[in-house]
């Protein structure tokens, strides 16, 4: 349980970095963002923490493979819009279609983005295991 927290931990610090990244880059260059009010700011905050701990749906005893791997990504990515689209409208973040189409792609690429970073540590990871077998031979 304590791994999982702080694994949660991780990915909202992951969320959180990426999503600043995308804002950064997206809203001088498609002129959407002039500005972020600290209302807003806490909203992002609050999707990026709903999206860590939708991650939790890939708890399993066993390791997931095909199927259901892919069924409780599209409910956690379906979750996080569900949470994070009527939020983003609320506080004035978006306010057209072209808006709303803006952050789901925004949210699948911090999905896949988050997945991407945690498959590289879980490399990393397993590179070191390897590493203290081929010690211990």
């Amino acid at each position: 349980m304590k791994q999982e927290i702080a694994n949660v931990l991780r990915r909202f610090v992951t969320i959180c970095g990426i999503t600043l990244l995308i804002l950064v880059i997206l809203g001088p260059l498609c002129h959407a963002i002039n500005g972020i009010s600290n209302i807003q700011l806490a909203t992002l905050a609050l999707c990026c923490a709903a999206a860590a701990l939708s991650s939790l749906l890939f708890l399993s005893a066993e390791e997931l493979h095909g199927m259901s791997w892919w069924v409780r990504e599209i409910l956690c990515i379906a979750i996080n819009m569900a949470i994070t689209v009527p939020l983003t409208h609320k506080v004035g973040l978006w306010q057209s279609t072209l808006g709303m189409m803006i952050v789901m792609v925004i949210i699948l690429i911090i999905a896949f983005g988050n997945h991407l970073i945690e498959f590289l540590l879980d490399m990393r990871t397993a590179g070191e295991i390897n590493k203290r077998i081929q010690e211990m031979r």
